[in-house]
């Protein structure tokens, strides 16, 4: 007899719960319609009531339910002081890096060994505070901060910043290349077919890059331009969880 309460009970609760699914999937995919470029998956629910989240890539924006009314801004969370935006766009930015292909990036780490944070910086050989940053790559790696470069240089393609990036990536011994370059002005030589300037300029271009060094935490957090080493550091530390 028990048995049949619950399954009676489930019969009655089951279809009304369904029939909400669909209902938020026609919405989506009717607001969907009405924005270019935007499909049902991009859209959540927001933190707002009455609000929807559209998510593509690191662009966030809200839309009403009826999908008449978009709103690009920040939402922040009063109590805690936290802005939920930015932790949306942080996480999108977390998978984005993490899909890089590791045998691409140059790392700098600590001598020791004993990473307490890592950093990937977006960075253009010919950028006065990049010079300046890697001018402090001892000090960072003392620090215990892994430093992971990723190559933007501003200029775009075919242009010389471009092609001294190619160079370092083609050298024997890259990380000294690139120190060469980068704090002495000596660019190498050497070059080859193919290089990952492209893939790191086009996904700097996509995390929302807008000049260099563009420095993230671990965490996807835009920590900004240059810092010097121990104000990195105590960045890094107040917002590590």
């Amino acid at each position: 007899m028990n048995r049949i309460l619950v399954a009676l009970t489930l019969c009655v609760w089951l279809p009304p719960a369904l029939a909400q699914d669909e209902a938020t999937e026609r919405l989506k995919q009717d607001i969907a319609a009405k924005l270019i470029g935007v499909e049902a998956a991009d859209i959540t629910e927001s933190p707002v009531s009455g609000l929807y989240q559209i998510t593509v890539g690191t662009n966030v924006a809200y839309v009403s339910a009826d999908g008449r009314y978009l709103m690009r801004g920040e939402i922040y969370d009063v109590e805690t002081s936290r802005n939920l935006t930015e932790n949306v766009r942080a996480s999108t930015r977390t998978d984005m890096l993490a899909s890089v292909d590791p045998d691409t990036i140059l790392v700098f780490s600590p001598p020791d060994g004993e990473v307490r944070h890592t950093v990937t910086i977006f960075t253009d050989i010919d950028c006065g505070y990049c010079r300046q940053f890697h001018r402090e790559i001892d000090q960072v790696n003392a620090l215990g901060i892994a430093v992971h470069y990723l190559f933007y240089p501003r200029t775009g393609p075919d242009t010389e910043s471009w092609d001294k990036a190619d160079k370092v990536w083609c050298a024997d011994d890259r990380n000294t290349a690139f120190t060469d370059a980068t704090v002495g002005g000596v660019v190498p030589e050497e070059t080859c077919s193919e290089t990952p300037v492209t893939a790191h300029f086009d996904l700097g271009i996509e995390v929302g890059v807008r000049g260099t060094p563009s420095i993230f935490s671990a965490s996807g957090e835009l920590l900004g331009g240059y810092l010097p080493p121990d104000q990195l550091l105590a960045v890094l530390d107040e917002s590590s969880p």
